[in-house]
Protein backbone atom coordinates (compact mmCIF):
# COMPACT_ATOMS: atom_id res chain seq x y z
CA UNK A 1 0.00 0.00 0.00
CA UNK A 2 2.97 2.42 0.42
CA UNK A 3 2.72 2.69 -3.17
CA UNK A 4 -0.60 3.66 -3.81
CA UNK A 5 -0.11 6.43 -0.68
CA UNK A 6 3.71 7.86 -2.76
CA UNK A 7 1.08 7.57 -5.84
CA UNK A 8 -1.17 9.61 -3.78
CA UNK A 9 1.13 12.23 -2.68
CA UNK A 10 2.59 12.47 -6.07
CA UNK A 11 -0.82 13.27 -7.50
CA UNK A 12 -1.79 15.99 -4.57
CA UNK A 13 1.54 17.60 -5.23
CA UNK A 14 1.09 18.44 -9.05
CA UNK A 15 -2.00 20.54 -9.04
CA UNK A 16 -2.70 23.65 -6.27
CA UNK A 17 -6.47 23.68 -7.35
CA UNK A 18 -8.77 22.90 -4.29
CA UNK A 19 -11.05 20.69 -6.79
CA UNK A 20 -8.69 18.75 -8.17
CA UNK A 21 -7.22 17.51 -5.06
CA UNK A 22 -10.35 16.99 -3.53
CA UNK A 23 -10.91 14.24 -6.90
CA UNK A 24 -7.53 12.93 -5.97
CA UNK A 25 -8.69 12.24 -2.27
CA UNK A 26 -12.06 11.03 -3.54
CA UNK A 27 -10.02 7.78 -4.95
CA UNK A 28 -8.97 6.47 -2.35
CA UNK A 29 -12.76 6.70 -0.24
CA UNK A 30 -12.69 3.10 -0.06
CA UNK A 31 -8.92 2.72 0.31
CA UNK A 32 -9.21 2.03 4.38
CA UNK A 33 -5.02 1.81 4.28
CA UNK A 34 -4.43 4.86 2.70
CA UNK A 35 -7.12 6.85 5.02
CA UNK A 36 -5.30 5.38 7.81
CA UNK A 37 -1.79 6.93 6.68
CA UNK A 38 -3.66 10.42 5.86
CA UNK A 39 -5.85 9.51 9.86
CA UNK A 40 -2.14 9.17 11.18
CA UNK A 41 -0.56 12.11 9.42
CA UNK A 42 -3.32 15.07 10.09
CA UNK A 43 -4.63 13.77 13.50
CA UNK A 44 -3.63 16.29 15.98
CA UNK A 45 -3.50 14.10 18.91
CA UNK A 46 -1.07 11.62 17.50
CA UNK A 47 2.52 12.43 18.46
CA UNK A 48 5.66 10.67 17.54
CA UNK A 49 8.56 12.50 19.35
CA UNK A 50 10.48 12.48 16.12
CA UNK A 51 12.07 15.27 14.53
CA UNK A 52 14.71 16.52 12.35
CA UNK A 53 17.34 17.15 15.30
CA UNK A 54 17.08 13.41 16.43
CA UNK A 55 16.84 12.03 12.97
CA UNK A 56 20.27 13.74 12.33
CA UNK A 57 21.72 12.46 15.35
CA UNK A 58 22.81 8.84 13.57
CA UNK A 59 25.06 10.62 11.58
CA UNK A 60 25.47 14.63 12.21
CA UNK A 61 27.60 14.73 9.07
CA UNK A 62 25.23 14.20 6.99
CA UNK A 63 24.14 16.72 4.58
CA UNK A 64 20.67 15.99 4.45
CA UNK A 65 18.44 13.09 5.87
CA UNK A 66 18.30 11.56 2.46
CA UNK A 67 22.48 11.10 2.54
CA UNK A 68 22.27 7.41 0.96
CA UNK A 69 25.47 7.15 3.53
CA UNK A 70 23.35 7.11 6.27
CA UNK A 71 21.98 3.58 5.08
CA UNK A 72 25.22 1.76 3.31
CA UNK A 73 26.30 0.12 6.53
CA UNK A 74 22.67 -0.26 7.70
CA UNK A 75 22.52 -3.99 8.05
CA UNK A 76 18.93 -4.64 10.69
CA UNK A 77 16.73 -3.83 7.75
CA UNK A 78 12.94 -4.02 8.59
CA UNK A 79 11.26 -5.55 5.44
CA UNK A 80 8.66 -7.28 7.30
CA UNK A 81 7.49 -4.70 8.73
CA UNK A 82 4.41 -2.51 6.45
CA UNK A 83 3.66 0.93 6.47
CA UNK A 84 1.02 0.98 8.91
CA UNK A 85 2.89 -1.35 10.68
CA UNK A 86 5.64 1.48 11.29
CA UNK A 87 3.17 4.22 12.37
CA UNK A 88 1.94 1.79 14.68
CA UNK A 89 4.92 1.23 16.31
CA UNK A 90 5.56 5.27 16.66
CA UNK A 91 2.33 5.38 17.91
CA UNK A 92 3.66 3.42 20.99
CA UNK A 93 6.76 4.37 20.95
CA UNK A 94 6.45 8.76 20.49
CA UNK A 95 9.23 9.46 23.06
CA UNK A 96 11.85 10.00 20.34
CA UNK A 97 14.49 7.72 21.72
CA UNK A 98 17.48 6.73 19.96
CA UNK A 99 16.39 3.17 19.49
CA UNK A 100 13.46 4.56 17.67
CA UNK A 101 15.44 6.36 15.43
CA UNK A 102 17.27 3.21 14.58
CA UNK A 103 13.94 1.83 13.98
CA UNK A 104 13.25 4.56 11.17
CA UNK A 105 16.65 4.78 9.61
CA UNK A 106 16.35 1.05 9.06
CA UNK A 107 12.80 0.89 7.98
CA UNK A 108 13.84 3.14 4.94
CA UNK A 109 17.02 1.72 4.02
CA UNK A 110 15.59 -0.34 1.04
CA UNK A 111 13.83 2.58 -0.26
CA UNK A 112 14.61 5.49 -2.85
CA UNK A 113 15.09 8.65 -2.04
CA UNK A 114 11.22 10.19 -2.86
CA UNK A 115 9.93 7.44 -0.56
CA UNK A 116 12.46 8.53 1.85
CA UNK A 117 11.60 11.30 2.10
CA UNK A 118 7.94 10.98 2.55
CA UNK A 119 7.95 8.16 5.07
CA UNK A 120 10.19 10.69 7.27
CA UNK A 121 7.89 13.03 6.86
CA UNK A 122 4.60 11.02 7.88
CA UNK A 123 6.40 10.09 11.36
CA UNK A 124 7.29 13.62 12.05
CA UNK A 125 3.87 14.64 10.96
CA UNK A 126 5.51 17.53 8.64
CA UNK A 127 4.73 15.87 5.17
CA UNK A 128 3.36 18.90 2.95
CA UNK A 129 0.36 17.76 0.82
CA UNK A 130 -1.01 20.82 0.17
CA UNK A 131 -4.27 20.06 2.21
CA UNK A 132 -6.03 20.71 5.38
CA UNK A 133 -8.29 19.18 7.79
CA UNK A 134 -11.24 20.16 6.29
CA UNK A 135 -10.54 19.04 3.06
CA UNK A 136 -10.17 15.85 4.06
CA UNK A 137 -13.35 16.13 6.88
CA UNK A 138 -15.10 17.06 3.16
CA UNK A 139 -14.52 14.35 1.05
CA UNK A 140 -14.20 11.76 3.68
CA UNK A 141 -17.06 12.59 6.74
CA UNK A 142 -17.10 15.10 9.29
CA UNK A 143 -14.75 13.91 11.86
CA UNK A 144 -12.61 11.74 9.90
CA UNK A 145 -9.88 14.19 11.35
CA UNK A 146 -10.32 15.68 14.91
CA UNK A 147 -9.58 19.26 14.89
CA UNK A 148 -8.01 20.98 17.72
CA UNK A 149 -9.30 24.23 18.50
CA UNK A 150 -9.20 26.74 21.44
CA UNK A 151 -11.46 29.25 23.01
CA UNK A 152 -10.60 32.62 21.58
CA UNK A 153 -11.97 36.13 22.54
CA UNK A 154 -14.00 38.50 20.71
CA UNK A 155 -13.84 42.63 21.53
CA UNK A 156 -15.60 43.53 24.19
CA UNK A 157 -15.91 47.02 22.61
CA UNK A 158 -17.89 45.42 20.40
CA UNK A 159 -20.15 43.39 22.44
CA UNK A 160 -20.60 45.02 25.86
CA UNK A 161 -23.94 44.61 26.01
CA UNK A 162 -23.45 40.51 26.28
CA UNK A 163 -22.21 41.11 30.22
CA UNK A 164 -25.45 43.03 31.31
CA UNK A 165 -27.24 41.96 33.50
CA UNK A 166 -24.40 38.77 33.80
CA UNK A 167 -21.88 37.79 36.62
CA UNK A 168 -18.32 37.86 34.97
CA UNK A 169 -15.30 37.13 35.86
CA UNK A 170 -12.05 39.15 35.20
CA UNK A 171 -8.84 37.92 34.47
CA UNK A 172 -5.32 39.36 33.05
CA UNK A 173 -4.58 39.38 29.26
CA UNK A 174 -1.22 37.80 28.66
CA UNK A 175 0.67 38.23 25.47
CA UNK A 176 2.63 35.40 25.22
CA UNK A 177 2.77 31.94 23.26
CA UNK A 178 -0.55 30.16 23.43
CA UNK A 179 -0.69 26.49 24.62
CA UNK A 180 -1.97 23.86 25.82
CA UNK A 181 -1.69 20.58 27.58
CA UNK A 182 -3.18 17.41 26.76
CA UNK A 183 -1.86 13.59 27.70
CA UNK A 184 -1.65 11.50 25.33
CA UNK A 185 -1.86 7.66 27.11
CA UNK A 186 0.02 9.35 29.92
CA UNK A 187 2.31 11.30 28.25
CA UNK A 188 2.32 15.33 28.47
CA UNK A 189 2.10 17.11 24.89
CA UNK A 190 2.09 20.61 24.53
CA UNK A 191 0.38 21.94 21.81
CA UNK A 192 0.20 26.04 20.07
CA UNK A 193 -3.25 26.96 19.25
CA UNK A 194 -2.81 25.93 15.52
CA UNK A 195 -2.04 22.12 16.78
CA UNK A 196 0.91 21.55 16.38
CA UNK A 197 3.02 19.86 18.92
CA UNK A 198 5.85 22.35 21.09
CA UNK A 199 8.59 19.78 22.00
CA UNK A 200 11.26 19.25 24.49
CA UNK A 201 9.94 21.78 27.27
CA UNK A 202 11.60 19.51 29.42
CA UNK A 203 11.02 21.89 32.75
CA UNK A 204 7.70 21.90 32.33
CA UNK A 205 7.14 18.15 31.30
CA UNK A 206 7.92 17.29 34.62
CA UNK A 207 6.23 19.22 36.13
CA UNK A 208 3.05 18.84 34.47
CA UNK A 209 3.25 15.12 35.90
CA UNK A 210 1.78 16.40 38.82
CA UNK A 211 -1.50 17.34 37.28
CA UNK A 212 -5.04 15.73 36.83
CA UNK A 213 -4.57 13.83 32.90
CA UNK A 214 -8.15 13.31 32.27
CA UNK A 215 -8.05 17.50 31.97
CA UNK A 216 -6.81 19.27 28.45
CA UNK A 217 -4.96 22.61 30.81
CA UNK A 218 -5.08 25.64 28.51
CA UNK A 219 -3.31 29.03 28.97
CA UNK A 220 0.26 30.43 27.61
CA UNK A 221 4.05 30.06 27.59
CA UNK A 222 5.98 33.07 28.57
CA UNK A 223 9.33 33.87 29.99
CA UNK A 224 9.85 32.81 33.47
CA UNK A 225 12.32 35.00 34.77
CA UNK A 226 12.01 38.56 32.64
CA UNK A 227 14.46 41.59 33.20
CA UNK A 228 12.49 44.62 35.01
CA UNK A 229 13.38 46.38 32.45
CA UNK A 230 11.86 44.21 29.57
CA UNK A 231 8.32 45.82 28.33
CA UNK A 232 5.25 43.35 26.81
CA UNK A 233 6.75 42.64 23.43
CA UNK A 234 10.41 41.81 24.81
CA UNK A 235 9.00 39.34 26.72
CA UNK A 236 7.26 37.75 24.14
CA UNK A 237 9.95 37.80 21.98
CA UNK A 238 12.24 36.71 24.48
CA UNK A 239 9.49 33.61 24.84
CA UNK A 240 9.50 32.79 21.07
CA UNK A 241 13.01 32.49 20.95
CA UNK A 242 12.91 29.57 23.26
CA UNK A 243 9.76 28.06 22.05
CA UNK A 244 10.87 27.75 18.14
CA UNK A 245 14.45 26.50 19.08
CA UNK A 246 15.70 23.46 18.45
CA UNK A 247 16.97 22.79 21.60
CA UNK A 248 15.63 21.42 24.99
CA UNK A 249 13.49 24.46 25.95
CA UNK A 250 13.88 25.86 29.59
CA UNK A 251 13.34 29.11 31.29
CA UNK A 252 9.51 29.63 30.50
CA UNK A 253 6.67 29.57 32.76
CA UNK A 254 3.10 27.98 31.71
CA UNK A 255 0.57 30.15 32.86
CA UNK A 256 -2.59 28.41 33.20
CA UNK A 257 -6.24 30.31 32.64
CA UNK A 258 -8.65 27.42 32.31
CA UNK A 259 -9.33 23.44 32.13
CA UNK A 260 -11.51 21.17 30.80
CA UNK A 261 -12.48 17.68 30.57
CA UNK A 262 -10.30 16.17 27.81
CA UNK A 263 -13.19 14.21 26.56
CA UNK A 264 -15.49 17.35 26.31
CA UNK A 265 -12.27 19.26 24.42
CA UNK A 266 -11.92 16.42 21.88
CA UNK A 267 -16.12 17.07 21.66
CA UNK A 268 -15.47 21.30 20.88
CA UNK A 269 -16.99 22.14 24.12
CA UNK A 270 -17.54 22.13 27.91
CA UNK A 271 -20.68 22.76 29.79
CA UNK A 272 -19.25 22.75 33.09
CA UNK A 273 -19.49 26.51 34.03
CA UNK A 274 -16.63 28.96 34.04
CA UNK A 275 -16.55 30.02 37.95
CA UNK A 276 -16.60 25.82 38.67
CA UNK A 277 -13.70 24.98 36.00
CA UNK A 278 -11.03 28.00 37.21
CA UNK A 279 -11.83 27.16 40.60
CA UNK A 280 -11.00 24.09 40.17
CA UNK A 281 -7.83 24.95 38.76
CA UNK A 282 -7.18 26.93 41.90
CA UNK A 283 -7.19 24.42 43.97
CA UNK A 284 -5.44 21.87 41.68
CA UNK A 285 -2.54 24.11 41.21
CA UNK A 286 -2.21 25.14 44.84
CA UNK A 287 -1.60 21.66 45.42
CA UNK A 288 1.12 20.83 43.18
CA UNK A 289 4.65 21.53 43.90
CA UNK A 290 5.61 22.82 40.65
CA UNK A 291 7.55 26.74 40.36
CA UNK A 292 6.63 26.78 36.71
CA UNK A 293 3.06 26.01 36.07
CA UNK A 294 1.25 30.03 37.40
CA UNK A 295 -2.07 30.59 38.49
CA UNK A 296 -4.31 32.90 36.46
CA UNK A 297 -6.46 33.52 39.24
CA UNK A 298 -9.33 35.62 39.50
CA UNK A 299 -8.86 39.90 39.56
CA UNK A 300 -12.64 40.53 39.80
CA UNK A 301 -15.87 39.16 40.31
CA UNK A 302 -19.17 40.96 39.92
CA UNK A 303 -21.91 42.15 37.58
CA UNK A 304 -21.23 45.78 37.41
CA UNK A 305 -20.23 46.26 33.87
CA UNK A 306 -19.11 50.05 34.94
CA UNK A 307 -16.41 48.79 37.10
CA UNK A 308 -14.69 47.21 33.33
CA UNK A 309 -13.38 50.81 32.55
CA UNK A 310 -11.67 51.26 36.03
CA UNK A 311 -9.93 48.15 36.13
CA UNK A 312 -8.82 48.19 32.69
CA UNK A 313 -6.90 51.95 34.01
CA UNK A 314 -5.68 50.13 37.07
CA UNK A 315 -3.80 47.00 35.49
CA UNK A 316 -2.61 48.33 32.36
CA UNK A 317 -1.14 51.58 34.18
CA UNK A 318 0.71 49.06 35.88
CA UNK A 319 2.06 48.05 32.08
CA UNK A 320 -0.57 45.26 31.56
CA UNK A 321 -1.68 44.49 28.32
CA UNK A 322 -5.58 44.10 28.94
CA UNK A 323 -8.05 42.19 30.88
CA UNK A 324 -10.32 39.31 29.36
CA UNK A 325 -13.87 38.73 30.95
CA UNK A 326 -15.70 35.61 30.98
CA UNK A 327 -19.57 35.07 32.25
CA UNK A 328 -19.25 32.59 34.85
CA UNK A 329 -21.73 30.56 34.26
CA UNK A 330 -20.50 30.10 30.54
CA UNK A 331 -18.63 27.07 28.79
CA UNK A 332 -15.59 26.33 27.46
CA UNK A 333 -16.00 26.37 23.45
CA UNK A 334 -13.27 25.60 21.18
CA UNK A 335 -14.14 28.35 18.98
CA UNK A 336 -13.89 32.24 18.61
CA UNK A 337 -16.88 33.22 20.94
CA UNK A 338 -18.52 36.01 23.11
CA UNK A 339 -18.06 33.44 26.11
CA UNK A 340 -14.56 35.69 26.38
CA UNK A 341 -14.22 39.04 25.91
CA UNK A 342 -10.79 40.59 25.12
CA UNK A 343 -10.40 44.68 26.75
CA UNK A 344 -7.52 46.57 24.85
CA UNK A 345 -7.15 49.94 23.93
CA UNK A 346 -5.92 48.71 20.66
CA UNK A 347 -7.51 46.36 18.15
CA UNK A 348 -5.07 43.92 17.44
CA UNK A 349 -5.10 41.52 14.48
CA UNK A 350 -3.03 38.52 12.71
CA UNK A 351 -2.30 39.55 9.26
CA UNK A 352 -0.17 37.98 6.37
CA UNK A 353 2.96 40.09 5.13
CA UNK A 354 2.86 40.20 1.36
CA UNK A 355 5.68 41.92 0.54
CA UNK A 356 8.28 44.67 2.13
CA UNK A 357 10.04 47.72 0.81
CA UNK A 358 13.35 49.48 1.86
CA UNK A 359 12.91 52.45 3.66
CA UNK A 360 14.35 56.20 3.09
CA UNK A 361 17.08 58.35 4.98
CA UNK A 362 18.02 56.98 8.13
CA UNK A 363 16.13 52.97 7.55
CA UNK A 364 18.23 53.21 3.54
CA UNK A 365 19.43 49.46 3.72
CA UNK A 366 16.64 48.59 6.01
CA UNK A 367 13.15 47.53 5.89
CA UNK A 368 10.81 50.56 5.71
CA UNK A 369 7.60 49.10 5.91
CA UNK A 370 5.68 45.53 4.74
CA UNK A 371 2.42 44.99 2.81
CA UNK A 372 -0.10 42.92 4.41
CA UNK A 373 -3.14 41.12 3.67
CA UNK A 374 -6.08 41.75 6.18
CA UNK A 375 -10.04 40.59 6.34
CA UNK A 376 -12.38 44.03 6.42
CA UNK A 377 -15.92 43.85 7.85
CA UNK A 378 -17.23 42.90 4.39
CA UNK A 379 -15.69 39.32 4.75
CA UNK A 380 -13.18 40.57 2.16
CA UNK A 381 -9.90 40.74 1.86
CA UNK A 382 -8.05 43.58 1.73
CA UNK A 383 -4.62 45.29 1.87
CA UNK A 384 -2.69 48.09 3.64
CA UNK A 385 0.99 49.27 4.44
CA UNK A 386 2.73 48.37 8.16
CA UNK A 387 5.40 50.99 9.13
CA UNK A 388 5.60 51.56 12.51
CA UNK A 389 6.74 49.58 15.28
CA UNK A 390 9.92 48.03 13.74
CA UNK A 391 12.97 48.19 16.06
CA UNK A 392 16.10 48.93 14.56
CA UNK A 393 17.52 45.34 14.64
CA UNK A 394 13.94 44.34 13.42
CA UNK A 395 14.43 46.30 10.12
CA UNK A 396 17.68 44.86 9.50
CA UNK A 397 17.00 41.47 10.10
CA UNK A 398 14.37 41.56 8.53
CA UNK A 399 15.55 43.27 5.30
CA UNK A 400 18.56 40.96 5.19
CA UNK A 401 16.52 38.10 5.84
CA UNK A 402 12.89 38.92 4.21
CA UNK A 403 12.08 34.91 4.43
CA UNK A 404 11.94 35.43 8.37
CA UNK A 405 8.47 37.92 7.60
CA UNK A 406 7.67 37.67 3.95
CA UNK A 407 4.82 35.03 4.06
CA UNK A 408 4.62 34.65 7.94
CA UNK A 409 1.71 35.93 9.76
CA UNK A 410 2.30 38.63 11.94
CA UNK A 411 0.63 40.39 14.73
CA UNK A 412 -0.22 44.29 14.74
CA UNK A 413 -2.03 46.71 16.43
CA UNK A 414 -4.09 49.20 14.96
CA UNK A 415 -6.54 51.87 16.38
CA UNK A 416 -9.65 51.59 13.99
CA UNK A 417 -10.78 50.00 10.70
CA UNK A 418 -11.57 53.08 8.53
CA UNK A 419 -13.36 52.24 4.88
CA UNK A 420 -11.60 54.36 1.80
CA UNK A 421 -13.04 57.34 0.52
CA UNK A 422 -12.81 56.99 -3.29
CA UNK A 423 -13.90 52.83 -3.46
CA UNK A 424 -15.20 50.50 -1.13
CA UNK A 425 -11.98 49.32 0.01
CA UNK A 426 -11.07 49.16 3.89
CA UNK A 427 -7.68 50.11 5.41
CA UNK A 428 -6.46 49.97 9.12
CA UNK A 429 -6.05 53.74 11.18
CA UNK A 430 -2.34 53.44 12.90
CA UNK A 431 -1.10 50.06 12.15
CA UNK A 432 1.90 48.72 14.51
CA UNK A 433 3.83 45.97 14.00
CA UNK A 434 4.23 44.07 17.10
CA UNK A 435 5.70 40.42 16.33
CA UNK A 436 6.11 37.94 14.01
CA UNK A 437 3.64 35.06 15.37
CA UNK A 438 5.17 31.56 14.52
CA UNK A 439 2.68 29.80 16.16
CA UNK A 440 -0.47 30.85 14.26
CA UNK A 441 -0.90 30.55 10.26
CA UNK A 442 -4.40 32.02 9.69
CA UNK A 443 -5.32 35.91 9.24
CA UNK A 444 -7.68 36.75 12.43
CA UNK A 445 -9.02 39.87 13.31
CA UNK A 446 -10.44 40.47 17.17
Amino acid sequence: MLDRFVSLVNKLRSTTGRLEKEGYLAEYKSDYEVKEVLYFLFNPYIVTGISDKKLFKKNKSAGTLLDSNLYEQSTAKNDNVSLLGLLEYFRKNNSGRDVDVEYLHNFVANFDNETREIIFGLVKKDLKLGIQEKTLNKVFGNGFIPVLNVMLAESWEDNKEYLEGKEFLVKMKLDGVRCVLIFNEGTPVFYSRGGRPIEDLVELAEEVKQLNQDYVYDGELLLSNPRPDMNIAEIYRATVKITSSDNEKRGVDFNIFDRVIKNDFIAGISIEPAIERVEGLSKELSKVNAPHLKDVGILHRGSDTSQIPTLFDKYTANGEEGLMLVPSDSPYECKRTKNLLKVKKFHTADVLVLSMEEGTGANKGKLGAVHVKFIGPDKREHTCKVGSGFKQEDRELYFANPDQIIGKIIEIGYFEVSKNQNDDNYSLRFPTFKHVRNDKDEISMY
